[in-house]
């Protein structure tokens, strides 16, 4: 088979979405079907011939992303191509994009839901009043832009009924990860050396830095954690990161917590995963929580906020532990997973060996896709 696959972010982007487009595309190319990526254009972009990019602006909230301006798609793609399904990964003007272009070859299509963005509206509404209102609108554009889809995937069960709350009906199909890519390696304490973290403990968040990850319950468990042997490092960009220094300065943490920025590469995160003693997820708004799981096929076993997405792949007391959203019982747990990383560290990966693989999911999403063209 040959796939469209629209985003609104790819390489040199590393996010969710572009490490589950590199991990199904990889998976889907062992098989012997082939993946074109439709994209924004973006700095420091390789040339691909498998690669289509569209002219684009910067995306105000978030700097290091563009937003495609119009773009689009002839059907004369489909021919120049062979395409044979149209798959969906963007939600906005690549979603757009998508949905002109299934329409216009006459194609199958099927859209992945990766990103709560109703969760997100007040990037664009600051009224806290009229926030609620901007989310029920967010949920009306998704339910009529999935309408125009012949199937829609939902990345775990949490977010199926999520969706179906809204009327928006799915089948769950989660994300895979690279577990030959993501793994154990000695490349930890290293890292460790570099961030002047020698000898700690260390709890590892990854992530874009917006409010919505929920980092103030993370500093708080900090400022409660009674081992001062534990360090905290946060490793991402984004707009909440002004606001999430000045938390940490005021929790009194600035001696125990880290927040690093720079912009690594896939490689390098692989290594900062096996720096971790523990993983640490906040973030009550998560479809999936792909960097959880990278992190766990690295052996380091997570400790996740209860009742979210990323909570689904948590056996407590095997893999990793759960929490409330009470800071101490946060530290508490945390505090657990280092104590228990030993035990906690292999079942960890075999959980995502087993659940999330490339190999078991791309079969289920190569499946979907013959069950399209039928």
């Amino acid at each position: 088979m040959k796939i469209a696959m629209f985003t609104d972010s790819y390489l040199p982007n590393i996010d969710g979405v572009v490490s589950s487009i590199l991990a199904f595309k990889a998976g889907l190319e062992k098989k012997g079907h082939m993946m074109y990526v439709f994209a924004p254009d973006a700095e420091g972009q390789q040339k691909d011939p498998a690669v289509f990019r569209y002219k684009s602006i910067k995306f105000p909230p978030y700097p290091q992303y563009k937003a495609a301006i119009f773009p689009y798609v002839g059907a004369d793609i489909a021919k120049k191509t062979g395409v044979q399904v149209v798959h969906c990964k963007a939600m906005v003007s690549m979603a757009l994009s998508a949905v002109n272009f299934a329409s216009r070859a006459k194609l199958p299509s099927i859209a992945s839901l990766e990103t709560m963005i109703p969760d997100g509206v007040h990037y664009i509404i600051k009224n806290r009043g009229a926030q609620q209102a901007g989310k029920r609108l967010a949920w009306e554009y998704l339910k009529w832009l999935y309408s125009s889809f012949d199937a829609v995937t939902a990345p775990s069960r949490h977010t199926q009924i999520l969706m179906a709350e809204n009327s928006i009906e799915s089948t769950v199909l989660p994300s895979p990860v690279d577990t030959s890519f993501f793994k154990p390696n000695k490349n930890g304490e290293a890292i460790k050396r570099e961030l002047g973290l020698s000898g700690k403990s260390v709890v590892l968040a990854v992530g874009r830095i917006v409010q919505e990850k929920n980092y103030s319950l993370i500093v708080k468990a900090a400022a409660e954690m009674r081992d001062k042997g534990v360090a905290f490092l946060i490793v991402g960009r984004g707009p909440y990161l002004g606001e999430l220094q000045q938390e940490i300065a005021k929790a009194g943490v600035e001696n125990r917590m880290r927040v690093v920025s720079s912009v690594f590469g896939r490689k390098k995160l692989v290594d900062i995963y096996n720096a971790g003693d523990a993983f640490v997820f906040a973030s009550p708004f998560e479809t999936q929580g792909l960097v959880q799981l990278e992190a766990m096929a690295c052996g380091t076993p997570a400790c996740i906020l209860r009742d979210t997405a990323p909570a689904e792949a948590i056996r407590e007391g095997e893999n990793g532990e759960l929490f409330s959203d009470d800071p101490r019982d946060c530290a508490e747990k945390l505090l657990k997973c280092i104590e228990k990383k030993r035990k906690y560290s292999p079942a960890a990966r075999k959980t995502v060996i087993e659940d999330y693989s490339v190999p078991a999911l791309c079969s289920k999403l190569a499946e979907k896709y013959g069950q399209l063209l039928e």
